[in-house]
């Protein structure tokens, strides 16, 4: 038997080391439940595999979260990832314009600002009629959306309610994977106004309530007062000893 074969037959040492080889050798990404159901119907067939037939969910995500740690420590040039609800190998954008080299790749195809404009709409905002995003860009979107529905970055959806009831617009799973994005919920992420939103609750937060003097019927006023750096850094102010002359400080 020779060396190869005998590395065939030697069992996986671990979940990992099965995951990954299994992401690697599909020609699409791998979802979970993919790669689960690859374990159980090899364990079927095959008693050296019966150790990985029960992986749990939790395990196979972990066992792919620790394979890309690995991957990001050894900084070896690609990284997996997980895009769309799946996984899946890929080099890493720093290394992109030697790739473009090796493959004779030119400059990549970028979207216009237009285009641009448009699929953030609908990528915000979705599902979205055409007469809303018009709307919003001022502009005629027949010729982009077009384009954008070419390229797979956006689909009908359904229709609205609205008289005629036009189309619904919203993205694809292919947009997920040219951003690289696990779902539609790392937008918000993205969004400088969100992040803006969140600082200032987070603010409030951090804000302390304080008595205001009381009002002529009993009541009394409550008003937010931030906290003195000074305070949070040195802590409060000491009194000061019996006896001791007042500071004034300067004006």
């Amino acid at each position: 038997m020779s060396r190869s074969d005998e590395n065939l037959l030697a069992p996986a040492s671990s979940l990992q080391q099965v995951a990954g080889a299994l992401v690697f050798g599909a020609d699409h990404p791998l979802t979970v439940e993919e790669i689960r159901a690859c374990l159980r119907e090899v364990a079927g067939e095959d008693q050296a595999a019966a150790a990985f037939a029960g992986a749990s969910a939790r395990d196979v995500r972990d066992a792919l979260e620790s394979a890309a740690k690995e991957l990001q420590r050894l900084s070896l040039g690609i990284e997996l990832v997980e895009v769309s609800g799946a996984f899946r190998f890929q080099s890493e954008a720093c290394c992109g314009r030697w790739l473009r080299f090796l493959l004779r790749k030119e400059r990549p195809n970028r979207l216009s600002r237009p285009s641009l404009e448009t699929l953030a709409i609908i990528a915000y905002r979705q599902p979205i009629a055409k007469s809303e995003i018009e709307g919003i860009r001022g502009v005629v979107v027949d010729h982009i959306l077009k384009a954008l529905m070419e390229l797979h970055l956006v689909r009908i959806v359904g229709r609205s309610d609205l008289p005629g009831r036009p189309f619904l617009y919203g993205t694809t799973a292919s947009f997920l994977d040219h951003f690289g994005l696990k779902s539609l919920s790392e937008l918000n992420e993205m969004d400088p106004t969100l992040q803006r939103s969140k600082l200032a609750e987070r603010k409030a937060i951090h804000c302390k309530p304080a008595k205001d003097k009381e009002a002529p019927d009993g009541d009394t006023d409550l008003k937010l007062e931030a906290p003195d750096p000074a305070q949070e850094i040195l802590g409060p102010a000491e009194p000061p000893p019996p006896g001791a002359e007042p500071v004034h400080e300067a004006p």
